[in-house]
């Protein structure tokens, strides 16, 4: 009769790799209860990663197109916000300029201060940012879109400072604001941001929105024409003319009502940007959770199998525990009996 047996240092070894080989699968089984997901998906697809690779690339590019749709309705509704403000500050001043009779001097200088000071307010509030971006400078977002109002109408002084008409005065920054780039006027010297293409933001598969509205738009001249047409008063211009410069600060309201009316033409075109993004994140959001359910349906674990298998593995490792203990509990005197 032929006996195999194997050495005391050997049998450890042996006992210690097998409960090694059960203590990996007992915590692969129990993180795969744990998560809900296989921990080795190869196997799980049998080695073709392809399609699973595919659809983790969509979701990454969906998450990306949600995060840029959700920066670009953040931006966008910024600017609805800043023309809602300068709107405020400015509607009901161009009224009383195009429509109040101003007969005395004395408040007839109220009035340009009045507007010069508004005419600041809204320089400051133009120039305001989000996340520290400026929004109203096209591509150069780290630069303000305008010099500041007393810089704006320092220019303006020097030209119309020798004019002695309100219908030129009028005139002449008209032409300053209206001048186009390398023309000397607005464009050159109080706009600092960039023109060209608008920004272009991608916030879905195949849809984008531009970034349209920036310092140099028509909207956002015109009415800084119009402030600073009336506003120019303030600097002494048509000193002494009472009735020139009634007219200039009727002139200066009438262009800010006109104004008034392409600033609401311009929220309403951002309005329409804001409704794309929002369908983009609609889609975007239904597309992303498709392709997570179907990661998830290839990367589940099944929980009864693995609680089954679970089950099992603990029972071996119970059983090789017993096997342990008990060659433990062996004794030479035992064996020789």
């Amino acid at each position: 009769m032929t006996l195999n047996s194997i050495g005391d240092q050997a049998r450890a070894y042996a006992l210690q790799v097998a409960s090694n080989r059960i203590k990996t699968t007992l915590s692969t089984l129990t993180q795969e209860v744990a998560s809900g997901q296989v921990a080795d998906v190869g196997q799980r697809v049998g080695g073709n990663t392809r399609a699973l690779n595919e659809i983790e690339g969509r979701i990454q590019l969906a998450g990306q197109l949600r995060q840029n749709g959700q920066d670009a309705g953040i931006r966008l509704q910024a600017v609805q916000d800043m023309f809602d403000a300068v709107r405020l500050s400015t509607t009901e001043l161009g009224l009383a300029l195009a429509t109040d009779p101003f007969n005395d001097q004395a408040l007839l200088g109220t009035r340009s201060t009045e507007v010069a000071n508004a005419f600041d307010s809204v320089i400051q509030r133009l120039n305001g940012t989000n996340s520290n971006r400026y929004l109203l400078s096209g591509e150069a977002s780290d630069v303000a879109p305008l010099s500041d109002a007393t810089s704006i109408l320092d220019s303006l002084q020097a030209i119309v400072a020798p004019l002695t008409t309100a219908a030129d005065v009028a005139q002449a920054v008209s032409d300053w604001f209206d001048a186009p780039a390398g023309g000397g006027g607005f464009l050159d010297t109080a706009y600092h941001g960039t023109l060209g293409q608008p920004q272009r933001i991608t916030v879905g598969e195949g849809v984008s929105v531009e970034m349209q509205t920036t310092g140099a738009s028509g909207p956002v001249r015109d009415l800084l024409k119009g402030l600073a047409t009336a506003a120019i008063l303030d600097r002494g211009i048509l000193a002494g003319n009472v009735a020139e410069r009634r007219e200039l600060l009727s002139t200066g309201g009438t262009l800010m009502v006109a104004a008034d009316s392409a600033v609401l033409g311009e929220m309403g075109r951002v309005g329409l940007a804001q409704q794309t993004v929002e369908r983009a994140q609609v889609t975007g959001t239904s597309t992303l959770n498709t392709l997570e359910r179907a990661r998830g349906d290839i990367r589940s674990a099944d929980p009864f199998e693995t609680a089954a298998a679970l089950t099992e593995v603990q029972s071996q490792l119970e059983s090789l525990y017993a096997v342990q203990a008990r060659l433990a509990n062996l004794k030479l005197v035992d064996f020789l009996r």
